[in-house]
């Protein structure tokens, strides 16, 4: 590819934060129309080189251009948007409490009131969004947020480059078929695509060539068609190992629970999947179980007694964790240290049921629980919010694995937006924590990520739930159950 051709240029780029060296000679070259894969271990330095490319952060050496014009080390994120630099984020960076329009014309210069509602109305119908510009954007679904910020990239001009960072973390099937089929279209009209996901059937079912980092270096770049999901895999994670399924010895049936159209259980010792639609039941039962949603809360047996959580501090005297899929706003304080946001709920129970924490013995928890995990990073006291995404999700798995461990543990989404690596250390401390003698319930919309948990599941939809036992076919298995139960016809 000649440089003439080039959309996209990083020539050289290397990043230190301190003593650290974030990137190291990063070298990419994008073409008009090319969609790259950027892909790698959380910390690996994708979020790095997009935020030099936006003017969030400056390289310490090397170059950045796009269509050949130098982008300055003082650029802001303003003037990169500008040059036609269009970023897309997992949660868009728009304000709640303001309508569409006003929203897709924030800090820019204002035409006319009616030439305001003419320019967006063509950037929303660009996006393919069908959505009234008064709507409040409190109002809207993530992937209509999402057009909102595509359409917001529209009226800066050409948009000859377009960054997604982890754009269908949160999204069902429809809307990221509906995502993908825009950036093909951008694309096929010259721009150039940066994609960054930890998605490996995402990246592989748009992106037209791989780029993958580890360490802050450049490791792979290549067509996307000499991949396979298990050679990006190993690219990403060299000693990529697999793990155990075999049933090691059950306790009885630690839980049970009635639901409109069957019975869910689990065992103790046992890792259980309840798989439905993106936004769909199963996430209303993980809150439900664990006290996380008190005016939906519902009666289910434990330890053979029953009981009925109408809050999250009343499910934890009683061994019952939740993890929530949005860790960001339910789950961190990103203004608290690393440790702090671990051993926080322990010292507030520590008054009333002897749970206390000492300052001492937290450390050490700490410790155990980073060597655990593997959780990579700054030290315990650095604020949570310098951690890496899926570093930050390990401490939030932490909270509840130490210093009690659970009896029942509910996670939603545990390893959404993480990568390979991150992933399977999660998937093993959760193991590791039924073979410890805990019961597990995992809410999920993706099928993959119960297939690399769980013993069996469940799949639920409406008021309609089918049993699928894990087999060599697990993954395929919870996909039909649910087409099965959309529509019974389905065979």
């Amino acid at each position: 590819m000649s440089e003439s051709h080039d959309r996209l240029v990083f020539d050289g780029i290397s990043v230190d934060f301190g003593a650290t060296r974030a990137l190291n000679n990063i070298s990419v070259r994008v073409a008009p129309g090319e969609i790259v894969g950027l892909l790698g271990h959380n910390g690996a330095g994708k979020s790095t080189l997009l935020n030099v490319a936006t003017g969030v952060i400056s390289a310490s050496e090397g170059s950045f251009s796009v269509d050949g014009t130098l982008v300055g080390s003082t650029t802001t994120p303003r003037e990169a948007a500008e040059l036609g630099i269009t970023v897309i984020h997992q949660e868009p960076a728009l304000a709640p409490n303001m309508t569409i329009l006003e929203n897709l014309f924030l800090g820019r210069s204002t035409p006319s009131p009616k030439q305001q509602r003419k320019l967006a109305t063509e950037a929303l119908k660009t996006v393919e969004a069908d959505l009234r510009l008064d709507m409040p954007v409190e109002s809207l679904d993530l992937g209509e947020r999402q057009l909102v910020d595509l359409a917001r990239g529209l009226l800066g001009g050409e948009m000859k480059v377009l960054m997604l960072d982890e754009p269908t973390a949160a999204l069902g099937k429809h809307e990221t078929d509906a995502l993908h089929a825009l950036i093909r279209r951008f694309a096929d009209q010259g721009t150039a695509v940066l994609y960054v996901s930890h998605r490996l059937p995402d990246i592989m079912e748009v992106c037209t060539r791989m780029v993958v980092l580890r360490g802050g270096e450049l490791v792979v770049d290549g067509p996307a068609s000499h991949f396979t999901a298990a050679k990006l895999a190993e690219a990403l994670v060299p000693d990529l190992r697999s793990l155990d399924f075999t049933q090691v010895d059950l306790g009885g049936e630690k839980f049970m629970a009635e639901v409109p159209g069957g019975t869910i259980t689990a065992r103790e010792g046992e890792v259980v999947g309840i798989f439905g639609m993106a936004g769909g039941e199963q996430f209303k039962l993980a809150a439900a179980v664990s006290g996380a949603s008190p005016d939906a809360a519902i009666e289910y047996t434990l330890d053979g007694k029953q009981v009925k959580f109408h809050s999250t501090p009343k499910a934890i005297r009683h061994g019952v964790f939740f993890v929530p899929a949005d860790r960001e706003t339910e789950g961190l304080i990103a203004s608290e240290t690393a440790l702090d946001n671990v051993m926080l709920p322990w010292f507030a129970h520590a008054p009333s049921r002897g749970w206390w924490v000492s300052a001492k013995s937290g450390s050490k928890l700490y410790t155990k629980a980073r060597e655990s995990l593997d959780i990579r990073g700054p030290e315990g006291s650095a604020e949570i919010s310098q951690f890496s995404g899926g570093n930050r999700q390990k401490h939030l798995l932490a909270r509840w694995l130490y210093p009690k461990p659970p009896k029942l543990l509910v996670l939603a989404q545990p390893t959404q937006g993480v990568d390979v690596g991150a992933k399977l250390d999660i998937v093993e401390g959760v193991r590791d924590a039924a073979h410890a003698g805990a019961t597990v319930l995992v809410a999920s919309s993706e099928s993959d990520e119960i297939a690399s948990m769980c013993d069996r599941a469940y799949a639920i939809l409406g008021d309609r739930v089918v049993e699928v036992p894990r087999s060599s076919t697990f993954n395929e298995d919870l996909l039909q159950a649910l087409l099965s139960l959309a529509d019974p016809a389905y065979n």
